[in-house]
């Protein structure tokens, strides 16, 4: 089957992609990403923290077009994945992420985890799955944005353990992440130990 044609970004996509670039770092650049039957395309934004230079925020641009269905209620997400630019296979995670609520509907808010994502590109990590939560980094400019023709809401994918994702199961979403920021984690480290 042929490549599908790279899709140009609809005029409120531009606007989403100017705005997480404006609000997140700079040198952005996006790149069209596509399934593994090259049928499906998500495109990602790619930027450089300007408070840290070895680091990479990605962001996907256009997700939100697709249905995220809680309950019987669409919400439409963007999800942003910030990690140091030695793991070049980052981007692949955000949009494997994406392509599993587009084409696969998975449900996708706060507290949701993707299982076994970290896997298909990093198999020597602890790392294995991503949890979604707010982007706390960036809450002040992340909250939700109003386009014209729809409102997105912004999640940040964390990289955990299969004991970090135990104890949520037991203890539930906030308790992980209060365990996480006591344990004050390195999440842009896909390499980091669980801290359990």
């Amino acid at each position: 089957m042929d490549k599908p044609k790279n899709i140009p970004p609809s005029a409120d996509n531009i606007k989403l992609g100017r705005f997480v670039a404006g609000a997140l770092g700079f040198e952005p650049k996006i790149f069209p990403y596509y399934d593994e039957k090259e049928e499906n395309q998500l495109d990602i934004l790619s930027v450089t923290d300007p408070i840290d230079n070895s680091v990479n925020i990605y962001s996907t641009i256009g997700l939100s077009d697709h249905p995220n269905m809680i309950g019987s209620t669409n919400i439409p997400v963007e999800l942003l994945l910030a990690t140091y630019k030695i793991y070049n296979q980052a981007s692949n995670v955000l949009s494997t992420c994406g392509f599993y609520i587009a084409k696969d509907k998975f449900e996708c808010r706060p507290g949701a985890v993707f299982m076994k994502i970290m896997q298909f590109y990093y198999q020597n990590t602890e790392m294995k799955h991503i949890y979604f939560t707010a982007p706390f980094l960036w809450q002040d400019k992340l909250d939700q944005l109003k386009l014209d023709n729809k409102e997105v809401h912004f999640l940040l994918c964390i990289p955990i353990s299969d004991k970090e994702l135990e104890f949520k199961l037991k203890n539930g979403d906030d308790a992980l992440e209060s365990l996480l920021q006591q344990h004050e984690i390195d999440f842009y480290n896909f390499d980091r130990k669980s801290v359990l």
